[in-house]
Formats: structure tokens, sequence, C-alpha cells
């Protein structure tokens, strides 16, 4: 018998709307690989800030893979703090003013689409509200980039989608990786890449770059005992009142194969299943209500492709 969380449990006598909201919710799903590289990043984040040659990571998964829910969870767990009740030396009286004195031990942004240095500079400055203008040249962007994160007491920075340089020519691409290699070494902080395989070939065009971010592998889930754990722990945050039959082999390897082993849309599969079950008044998951739902995504997903088409 599966134990529901205790937020779970509080659902199991609320509204259909309710608990189809509460369903539809983002939430952290913790699993063994996760939690191991989360300890990486904290080991990182701990150790390596302020050496001369900081070592990061490079974390490589397919999309829907959960890179972008570890890293954002990695955030949330070093939140924005009072900086002025730390470090009241580092601000002016404007600065505390404007940014109401805010630290952020990690900082998060997403590859710009079209790679370039001066648009890498631009991302950053528009995460953290920082004034400048866009025609201010690449020199005085990085100028302000490196004063703000070292003022805003930045501890890592995260780079997500960072395959999206591949879409420049190689010049392009060498600029942004030295860009990024030059904020690590000025501000002595770790930079976390993340990226689908693409991303491997992307740094290798840089050998200073690729012996810096170590590969992290976040790989899709087979059928083994960590696989079956994982489904627990999903149904424990899905107010059913009964107990639900998916971790038996058969229906276990059914979700693989529907989700092809990508936890996104391992969540995804069973979260409409729990809401298709609810809906007809069955409280519970089983084989049947896992092909119901997963067909009717692979028939939309054949729709789009139709339509794309014509």
């Amino acid at each position: 018998m599966i134990e529901l969380t205790q937020d779970t449990k509080a659902m199991l006598d609320k509204s259909l709307d309710e608990k189809i909201a509460y369903i539809t919710k983002e939430n952290w799903i913790n699993y063994p690989l996760a939690q191991n590289i989360l300890n990486q990043l904290e080991d990182i984040i701990t150790y390596e800030q302020g050496k001369d040659r900081v070592t990061s990571i490079l974390l490589v998964g397919s999309s829907n893979n959960g890179k972008t829910s570890l890293l954002k969870r990695f955030a949330e767990l070093h939140p924005p703090y009072d900086l002025f009740k730390t470090n009241p030396e580092k601000l002016t009286k404007e600065f505390f003013e404007k940014y109401h004195a805010t630290g952020i031990p990690v900082k998060y942004i997403i590859a710009p689409s079209e790679p370039s240095e001066t648009r890498l500079y631009s991302t950053i400055l528009d995460s953290i509200n920082a004034p400048f203008k866009d025609s201010d040249n690449t020199a005085k962007k990085q100028y302000l980039v490196e004063y703000y994160l070292e003022m805003l007491n930045v501890n890592m920075l995260v780079i997500d989608e960072i395959h999206n340089i591949l879409s420049g020519s190689v010049a392009k691409q060498k600029q942004m990786l030295n860009a990024i290699k030059n904020m690590s070494n000025n501000l002595k902080i770790p930079i976390i890449l993340s990226g689908t395989k693409d991303a491997l070939r992307a740094i290798s065009t840089d050998t200073q770059i690729s012996s810096r971010f170590r590969p992290v592998y976040l790989t899709k889930w087979r059928m083994d005992k960590d696989y079956v754990a994982l489904l627990a722990t999903i149904l424990a945050t899905l107010p059913l009142k009964k107990e639900s039959d998916i971790l038996n082999s058969k229906t276990a390897q059914e979700i693989l194969n529907i989700s092809e082993g990508y936890i996104g849309d391992i969540v995804s599969l069973l979260k409409k299943a729990a809401i298709y079950a609810l809906q007809n008044s069955k409280e519970k998951i089983t084989i049947n209500e896992i092909k119901e739902c997963g067909y009717m995504s692979m028939d939309n997903v054949k729709k789009s492709i139709n339509l794309q088409d014509i």
C-alpha cells in the first residue's frame, strides 16, 4: 500500500476541480540520480567558488528528461536573501533602494537563441533587471554583468539550453564560449551548462572549455527497481482514494513504452491517467487508464504532424 504525502491526503475530500488543479501544478519528484546530481552541484557551489580555475559540469540529457526541473530545484534550495543584513559594506544607498539588497546565490538563465557574446550579456542583465542599453558595446555589457553579479553575491550561474549556440557560426560559438570562460575566471564562480547531447559537440570546439565542464548525464529510464520506485513516488502525489495497480511489470513496461523512458513524459502520462480516472469516478489508475491516455496523446501527436504536413 502506497502512503500518500500529507499534502495529497489533504486533497482527497476536495472537489474534482481542486484535485485536478493540484495534480496539474508543477512539483518536484526526487529520485536517486537527481539527488546525486544535486549533491554534486552542492559540492561545486561550496568548494569551487573562489578558485583561480573553477571546475564545473555540463548536464547532458534529452529534451523532457528533467534537466530544467533539476536545475530550478537547485535554485529553489538556494533562495534569494537579504544581502544588506549580511553585507552592508558592499552596498551604496542607491543600490540598496533600487534592488532591495537581494542576494542571489544561484542565477538561472536560458541561453539566447541567437548565439552571440552581446546577446548572452543582455540576457543576464535582463534577468536581474539591471540598467543597460541594447546599444551598449560588448565590453560595457561585460563590465555590467560582472559588476552586478558580484554585487548581488551570485555564487553560481546556470545556463540552460546551451545547445542553442549551435545555430550560429563556429566563430560565434567560440566567442560565446570564451565569454562564459572569462566570466568564470573573472568572477571566480562556477558556471553550470545544460543541454542535449548536441551540447557536447558545442563545447568540444574549445579544449579549455571542454576541460572545465565535466559531462554529467541524465539518462532515460529502464525497467529496474529504481524505475518502479519512481512510479511509486509519483503515485504518492496523486489524490486517488483507491490503490492504483501500475507497479506490476506489465503496466510499468507499458508506461515505459509510451513515455520512451523520459521522466517528463512518465510524469505527464500518470497525471493525465489520474485526471481521467477521477473524471470517470474510478479513483485509481490501471493499465486501462494508461493505455487510454497514452493512445490519446499519440493521436494528438499524429494530428499535429498531419496538420503540419498539409
